[in-house]
Protein backbone atom coordinates (compact mmCIF):
# COMPACT_ATOMS: atom_id res chain seq x y z
CA UNK A 1 0.00 0.00 0.00
CA UNK A 2 1.25 3.34 -0.68
CA UNK A 3 0.36 6.54 0.99
CA UNK A 4 0.38 9.63 -1.03
CA UNK A 5 1.42 12.68 0.79
CA UNK A 6 2.78 11.35 3.68
CA UNK A 7 5.95 10.98 5.10
CA UNK A 8 7.31 8.05 7.16
CA UNK A 9 8.50 9.05 10.64
CA UNK A 10 10.57 5.98 12.38
CA UNK A 11 8.23 4.94 15.22
CA UNK A 12 11.23 5.00 17.58
CA UNK A 13 10.89 8.76 17.49
CA UNK A 14 7.91 9.13 18.67
CA UNK A 15 8.22 6.10 21.28
CA UNK A 16 11.59 7.08 23.06
CA UNK A 17 13.23 9.99 21.09
CA UNK A 18 10.88 12.73 21.17
CA UNK A 19 10.89 12.46 25.21
CA UNK A 20 14.28 13.55 25.10
CA UNK A 21 14.49 16.21 22.70
CA UNK A 22 13.92 19.81 22.87
CA UNK A 23 11.11 20.92 21.30
CA UNK A 24 13.62 22.65 18.52
CA UNK A 25 15.28 19.86 17.74
CA UNK A 26 12.17 18.08 17.53
CA UNK A 27 11.06 20.32 14.31
CA UNK A 28 14.36 20.39 13.03
CA UNK A 29 14.68 16.62 12.94
CA UNK A 30 11.02 16.18 11.24
CA UNK A 31 12.16 18.82 8.82
CA UNK A 32 14.85 16.78 7.85
CA UNK A 33 12.69 13.51 7.61
CA UNK A 34 10.51 15.22 5.57
CA UNK A 35 13.18 16.46 3.17
CA UNK A 36 14.94 12.96 2.94
CA UNK A 37 12.32 10.17 3.83
CA UNK A 38 9.48 12.10 2.57
CA UNK A 39 10.67 12.45 -1.17
CA UNK A 40 10.72 9.52 -3.40
CA UNK A 41 12.62 8.93 -6.77
CA UNK A 42 11.17 6.83 -9.68
CA UNK A 43 11.67 3.57 -7.80
CA UNK A 44 9.88 4.38 -4.42
CA UNK A 45 13.31 4.59 -2.86
CA UNK A 46 13.99 7.84 -0.57
CA UNK A 47 16.72 10.25 -0.38
CA UNK A 48 19.51 8.90 1.67
CA UNK A 49 20.56 12.85 2.06
CA UNK A 50 19.45 16.44 1.29
CA UNK A 51 20.82 19.85 0.69
CA UNK A 52 19.00 21.97 3.00
CA UNK A 53 19.85 25.64 3.46
CA UNK A 54 19.78 27.57 7.03
CA UNK A 55 16.93 29.53 5.75
CA UNK A 56 14.68 26.02 4.85
CA UNK A 57 14.68 25.62 8.84
CA UNK A 58 13.01 29.37 9.53
CA UNK A 59 9.58 27.39 7.44
CA UNK A 60 9.48 25.42 11.15
CA UNK A 61 9.39 28.61 12.95
CA UNK A 62 13.31 29.11 14.18
CA UNK A 63 15.65 31.19 14.73
CA UNK A 64 18.91 30.25 13.20
CA UNK A 65 20.57 30.44 16.66
CA UNK A 66 17.57 27.83 17.69
CA UNK A 67 18.21 25.52 14.68
CA UNK A 68 22.06 25.66 15.63
CA UNK A 69 21.64 24.69 19.23
CA UNK A 70 19.11 22.10 17.57
CA UNK A 71 21.59 20.65 15.03
CA UNK A 72 24.48 20.26 17.86
CA UNK A 73 21.68 18.36 19.71
CA UNK A 74 20.64 15.95 17.16
CA UNK A 75 24.74 15.58 15.90
CA UNK A 76 25.80 14.68 19.79
CA UNK A 77 23.08 12.34 20.12
CA UNK A 78 24.24 11.01 16.92
CA UNK A 79 20.63 11.30 15.19
CA UNK A 80 21.88 12.88 12.27
CA UNK A 81 24.94 13.38 10.35
CA UNK A 82 26.38 16.99 8.53
CA UNK A 83 28.17 16.24 5.12
CA UNK A 84 29.48 18.43 2.36
CA UNK A 85 29.05 17.36 -1.51
CA UNK A 86 31.63 15.44 -1.19
CA UNK A 87 30.62 13.55 1.67
CA UNK A 88 33.22 14.57 4.33
CA UNK A 89 31.90 15.02 7.86
CA UNK A 90 30.46 18.13 8.82
CA UNK A 91 30.31 17.72 12.88
CA UNK A 92 31.55 21.23 13.95
CA UNK A 93 29.85 24.49 14.03
CA UNK A 94 33.26 26.50 12.25
CA UNK A 95 32.96 23.47 9.35
CA UNK A 96 29.21 24.26 8.97
CA UNK A 97 30.30 27.89 8.43
CA UNK A 98 32.81 27.04 5.59
CA UNK A 99 30.90 25.07 3.68
CA UNK A 100 28.91 25.80 1.10
CA UNK A 101 26.41 23.34 0.96
CA UNK A 102 25.30 21.23 3.99
CA UNK A 103 23.72 18.20 2.76
CA UNK A 104 21.39 16.31 6.02
CA UNK A 105 20.86 13.10 6.20
CA UNK A 106 19.03 10.79 9.40
CA UNK A 107 21.45 8.24 10.75
CA UNK A 108 20.76 3.89 10.02
CA UNK A 109 21.21 3.53 13.56
CA UNK A 110 18.46 5.02 15.21
CA UNK A 111 17.47 2.43 17.38
CA UNK A 112 20.54 2.16 18.97
CA UNK A 113 20.84 5.71 19.67
CA UNK A 114 17.69 6.08 21.93
CA UNK A 115 17.27 6.48 25.34
CA UNK A 116 17.58 3.27 27.54
CA UNK A 117 15.59 3.58 30.65
CA UNK A 118 15.39 0.74 33.48
CA UNK A 119 11.43 0.14 32.62
CA UNK A 120 11.12 -0.96 29.07
CA UNK A 121 7.93 -1.89 27.08
CA UNK A 122 7.29 -4.96 28.39
CA UNK A 123 7.15 -3.81 32.07
CA UNK A 124 5.31 -0.61 31.20
CA UNK A 125 2.50 -2.99 29.62
CA UNK A 126 2.57 -5.08 32.89
CA UNK A 127 2.17 -2.08 35.28
CA UNK A 128 -0.79 -1.16 33.65
CA UNK A 129 -3.98 -2.29 34.46
CA UNK A 130 -6.77 -3.41 31.75
CA UNK A 131 -9.86 -0.94 31.36
CA UNK A 132 -12.16 -3.76 32.73
CA UNK A 133 -10.35 -4.05 35.52
CA UNK A 134 -11.96 -0.66 37.38
CA UNK A 135 -15.05 -1.76 38.00
CA UNK A 136 -17.04 1.33 38.80
CA UNK A 137 -20.43 0.85 39.42
CA UNK A 138 -22.65 1.68 36.45
CA UNK A 139 -25.01 4.46 36.35
CA UNK A 140 -27.43 5.86 33.55
CA UNK A 141 -27.13 9.57 33.69
CA UNK A 142 -30.87 10.30 35.01
CA UNK A 143 -29.62 8.29 37.84
CA UNK A 144 -28.64 10.20 41.29
CA UNK A 145 -25.17 8.78 42.42
CA UNK A 146 -24.97 9.06 46.19
CA UNK A 147 -21.55 11.63 47.13
CA UNK A 148 -19.72 9.09 48.91
CA UNK A 149 -19.52 6.64 45.50
CA UNK A 150 -19.08 9.88 43.24
CA UNK A 151 -16.29 10.59 45.49
CA UNK A 152 -14.65 6.96 45.20
CA UNK A 153 -15.45 7.15 41.84
CA UNK A 154 -13.20 10.20 41.32
CA UNK A 155 -10.45 9.15 43.75
CA UNK A 156 -10.40 6.06 41.39
CA UNK A 157 -10.19 7.85 38.64
CA UNK A 158 -7.24 9.64 39.83
CA UNK A 159 -5.36 6.78 40.75
CA UNK A 160 -5.94 5.34 37.69
CA UNK A 161 -4.37 8.26 36.03
CA UNK A 162 -1.71 8.69 37.79
CA UNK A 163 -0.69 5.19 37.68
CA UNK A 164 -0.83 5.94 33.87
CA UNK A 165 1.30 9.11 34.11
CA UNK A 166 4.17 7.18 36.26
CA UNK A 167 4.45 4.95 33.63
CA UNK A 168 4.43 7.25 30.67
CA UNK A 169 8.84 7.73 31.38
Amino acid sequence: MRLNKTTPVPNIFFDSLMSVLSSSAVRVYLKIIRNTFGWRDENGNPKNRDWISHSQFSKVGLSNRSVTNALDELIEKNLITLTDYSGNDLTTPKQRKQAQRIFYSITNNIENNAPTNAKNDQTKAQNLRPTKEISLPKYNAKDKIPDNVRIEQIKQEQQRKQMQRDNWL
